[in-house]
């Protein structure tokens, strides 16, 4: 077999076992599972308040109650993160580790290259890296925001909360708010499912120099693995400028439901997919 049908044959593969895990993900969800479409909250405004309303219905469909820093995992609710420890005297924190909320809230933040950071005292909304950021971003939950700053890239992988990276979770809804939206569809998060295949793809609405909220509930199967956030079409550092093309976007509140253990039928067809896929690649080799 040359190369290049071993590889072939390895992709061929590797589409049916997902398939066949994604299938049996399904089966524990009960009859009727595949049919429930999600369900998209989606609002922006010019204040907290005018997004309120929706950001507390996305909450109440993931579950009661907010479970903070409770250990996993847990049959309902939901976590959240707000960025706001230490209040409006913290410090800028300009690299924050990606494992900060990982034991707390069972959740990873990537890429690998990314640098994260929460503003802080002494110049608040970013002021740190610009200082025309305090003028076009507000916060949902004050006094702090979130951001990637040197990518315009956030991925969060969900892990059972209590237990490190040891137990990879999954959950059935995600939603996160933003500020200052200025450009439609630059903004938007990506649902990927245990398996990292993209089961949905969401625009935030615009709201510019005022706060956007985008939320996706999944009733039932597939539930979600990671979600990946683009913000903007803009890393951090220059002017504002969507006359110019250039939307800087950053982020507030993430709100998503309890994290959960992948299901057991998932879990082994992951297992066997990776044992396959590996004796592919050596056969072919």
């Amino acid at each position: 077999m040359s190369e290049r049908d071993g590889r072939l044959r390895s992709r061929f593969f590797f589409r049916i076992l997902v398939a066949v895990a994604s299938l049996a993900a399904l089966a524990l969800a009960g009859p009727g599972a595949a049919a429930a479409a999600p369900v998209v909250f989606s609002d922006a405004g010019a204040t907290p308040a005018d997004i309120l309303d929706t950001v507390n219905a996305f909450r109440r469909a993931v579950g009661a109650p907010n479970n903070a820093n409770a250990p996993g995992p847990l049959p309902g609710g939901r976590r959240e993160i707000h960025w706001d420890g230490g209040g409006g005297a913290a410090l800028v924190n300009p690299n924050l580790a990606k494992t900060a909320f990982l034991n707390n809230r069972g959740a990873f933040f990537g890429p690998a290259a990314t640098i994260f950071s929460i503003s802080g005292a002494p110049s608040p909304e970013f002021g740190n890296i610009n200082p025309t950021y305090p003028d076009i971003f507000q916060t949902f939950s004050s006094p702090r925001l979130f951001s990637p700053t040197n990518s315009i890239v956030t991925e969060e992988t969900f892990f059972v909360p209590g237990f490190g990276s040891t137990k990879p979770a999954s959950v059935s809804g995600f939603g996160a708010v933003f500020t200052d939206v200025v450009l439609a569809d630059t903004t938007r998060i990506e649902f990927l499912d245990i398996f990292g295949e993209l089961i949905g793809s969401h625009s935030v609405p615009v709201a510019d120099g005022g706060l956007s909220f985008l939320g996706v509930f999944f009733p039932t199967e597939p539930r979600v693995g990671m979600v990946r956030i683009t913000t903007g079409n803009t890393a951090l550092g220059p002017d504002d400028n969507p006359a110019g093309g250039i939307d800087v976007v950053v982020m507030d509140d993430f709100i998503y439901r309890e994290p959960q253990l992948i299901p057991a039928p998932a879990a082994l067809a992951l297992v066997g997919l990776g044992l396959i896929v590996l004796g592919l690649r050596g056969r072919s080799a």
